[in-house]
């Protein structure tokens, strides 16, 4: 053993095996930093390439926008070992091309590097690119919506007038490219929705006449989208029905809904059948001055809802007065043409009629107002008593003098 630690020749072997030991150590460390570059070494140089490096722009990119660059380019550097290793390990340069100086138009630049050490030499493929400057601009313009899958909205339900905020984008591109814009257009997905629903982040995409989708920048590049999915509708009136009695003394005059209409939303073929809302009631018997009162609107059968809700049923009432009618004609229906007929009571064939009211509904009555007339179908030759009919203004109360005509049919 002793003879071998002093011979020469085994010193050599052993630090030819600490050596390769080293080696393959470096090498699993460095295995990542070297996945995307390519070693070869010469003496004490060494070789080595890059690829995917990023390629950065220096221009003035407040008046120009730059065409046909690309992302990545390819370095190659050679020079002592200890530098290209520690080259490959922090990548701590730049590859770029300066536009500074240039104007719009179309130009051959160069690739440039910073950053590397002066012991290197650099490679950069390609060495020169063209590229095309042109003139920044921005416009604004409004956002509409496009809708995806419209088809698998559940069976009955439509997408409505939707809401976009903010309403409008800036859209900043070359000037040939912006003014190319035919629309710019926020992108909802709706498969499988029934009810409303917010896309708070649609992202806005901008196209030609086409159809095909421009390379320009959008600030912002997405918006908020409200979108309503509702069921058909229909707008119908809304009709009131009373119950009970105003106070004595009181009269109806008006009763108006507010607002009018109402929105119902059900399948088409119950929207076919509904022509009003009428069975929302007011109670009279509540009332004793003018009154706005809210009602809830009931849901029609097999309707899914109502908007509004509620309405506002106003009622305007006034002081009830009498006002005395005279004279007042009877006509006579339904006598034989062989027959003649004598009036006993009353004498002069006329009745008063005293209405009840309110002042401004009894303002212009006259008689013209009224019918009245008595029925002699069923009446026998001779005398007989028949009930006198009155026909009249609705929202009236009256009291005839003669609730009968004493007559003769001869």
């Amino acid at each position: 053993m002793d003879k071998w630690l002093k011979s020469p020749w085994f010193i050599r072997v052993l630090s030819f095996l600490l050596t390769l030991l080293l080696f393959a150590s470096v090498n699993l460390d460095e295995g990542n930093t070297r996945s995307d570059s390519t070693f070869f070494s010469e003496g004490n140089n060494e070789l080595a390439t890059m690829n995917n490096v990023p390629l950065q722009v220096y221009m003035d990119e407040t008046k120009y926008v730059v065409k046909n660059v690309p992302e990545n380019v390819t370095v190659t550097v050679e020079g002592p070992n200890s530098v290209v290793t520690k080259t490959i390990r922090q990548k701590n340069f730049d590859v770029f091309i300066d536009l500074e100086d240039l104007e719009a138009g179309t130009h051959t630049v160069p690739i440039q590097a910073s950053g590397l050490a002066n012991q290197l030499s650099v490679y950069i493929q390609p060495e020169n690119i063209q590229i095309t400057l042109e003139e920044r601009l921005t416009e604004t313009f409004g956002v509409e919506t496009d809708f995806m899958n419209r088809k698998s909205i559940e069976d009955g339900y439509t997408i409505d007038d939707p809401t976009v905020t903010p309403r409008e984008v800036q859209v900043t591109g070359s000037k040939s490219e912006v003014s190319k814009v035919s629309l710019v257009k926020a992108i909802v997905d709706v498969t499988g929705k029934s009810e409303t629903f917010t896309k708070k982040e649609a992202p806005v995409k901008v196209y030609d006449e086409q159809g095909n989708e421009l390379n320009v920048f959008v600030e912002p590049s997405s918006v908020k989208v409200k979108v309503p999915i509702v069921s058909p509708h229909k707008e119908v009136p809304v009709e009131f029905q009373t119950q009970g009695e105003l106070q004595d003394g009181l009269s109806l005059k008006s009763i108006t809904a507010n607002p009018s209409s109402v929105e119902v939303y059900a399948p088409n073929d119950v929207l076919d059948k509904i022509e009003s809302l009428n069975n929302i009631s007011v109670d009279l018997s509540q009332v004793t001055k003018d009154t706005m009162l809210t009602l809830d609107v009931p849901m029609p059968s097999k309707a899914n809802r109502v908007e509004p809700k509620k309405v506002e049923a106003i009622v305007d009432v006034e002081n009830t007065i009498e006002k005395t009618v005279n004279n007042v004609e009877l006509e006579v229906e339904n006598l034989q043409q062989d027959q003649s007929i004598t009036f006993i009571t009353p004498e002069d064939q006329t009745i008063n009629i005293t209405v009840t009211g309110t002042e401004s509904s009894l303002a212009d009555l006259s008689a013209e107002d009224f019918t009245a007339f008595i029925d002699v179908q069923d009446a026998e030759t001779g005398e007989s008593s028949v009930p006198i009919e009155v026909d009249g203004p609705e929202n009236l109360d009256w009291q005839l003098s003669n609730e009968e005509a004493q007559i003769r049919i001869e």
